[in-house]
């Protein structure tokens, strides 16, 4: 397996794992591939190989989730602009990643996700103007999602905050995130791709975790069927309290910690 030639037996063993979780996950509630599986395959190798080692499973993985359910009309069909905006994001936020250091982002993107979490404390934080002005306000969320998937690979939490605002149900909130995930992919895919030397090699060897995650995914979306929306929603709520709490933690781990990802050669 070209997996097992580049990384050694047990770090494929482990980026197997990793993917069969992501994918689960992601399959039960319609997000969470790249936020599982790029930071964990990162504590093995370094960041910018473990982008691009997830990117064409990443991609799967969002074409099965936006060809789930049809009625796309409701999704795709209204919101598709937001995806636009997260490709011009998603260019912006892939050459911060080339250049610019990631965890003041995480930080940042930390911080909005508590402050939406605790909008019931703060008073005079009123989110409903999302609503009001949904054009604007998924033109501003998509450019921000973008920026962060291309920089931090995370581009859900501000998605998520601005397709709840609107009260998406499950299926049609699942078609359109996937929509903008599936675009930002792309783009951060064909960027790296054109910066990185090697980059062909570990696109290659990710193949059989495309495969891993199609089947992963497809278990998880049945266990997503049989949840209520109120469920679905409290789901997504627990799951950006535990993104932000593992992005700080993220970044207090590289910032104090001691541990060198292994690297592999990149040969043009």
């Amino acid at each position: 397996m070209m997996l097992e030639s580049l990384f050694g037996a047990s770090t494929t063993a482990a980026v197997i794992a990793i993917t069969l979780v992501a994918g689960l996950t992601h399959g039960t509630i319609g997000l969470g591939f790249p936020l599982i599986s790029t930071p964990l395959v990162a504590l093995l190798i370094d960041v910018k190989t473990a982008v691009l080692l997830t990117v064409l499973p990443n991609i799967a993985v969002n074409l099965i989730s936006i060809l789930r359910g049809g009625n796309w009309r409701a999704s795709i069909g209204r919101h598709w602009p937001v995806a636009v905006c997260v490709v011009a994001g998603t260019w912006i936020g892939s050459r911060l990643l080339i250049a610019a250091p990631a965890a003041p982002l995480q930080l940042l993107l930390a911080a909005m996700i508590l402050v939406y979490l605790q909008q019931h404390r703060l008073e005079r934080l009123d989110w409903s103007w999302i609503a009001r002005a949904p054009l604007a306000a998924g033109a501003g969320f998509g450019l921000v999602g973008g920026i962060l998937s291309g920089a931090v690979n995370v581009a859900a939490p501000p998605l998520i905050i601005y397709f709840m605002t609107l009260q998406l149900d499950p299926i049609a909130m699942t078609q359109v995130l996937n929509l903008c995930f599936l675009a930002g992919k792309s783009t951060q895919a064909a960027s790296l791709g054109l910066s990185q030397a090697g980059s062909a090699q570990v696109l290659a060897a990710s193949l059989p975790l495309t495969g891993i995650a199609v089947v992963a995914v497809l278990l998880g979306m049945r266990v997503q069927s049989n949840l209520l929306p109120a469920t679905y929603r409290k789901v997504l709520r627990g799951t950006l309290w535990v993104m932000a709490f593992f992005l700080i933690a993220q970044v207090l781990a590289r910032t104090f910690g001691d541990v060198s990802p292994q690297r592999i050669t990149w040969r043009a």
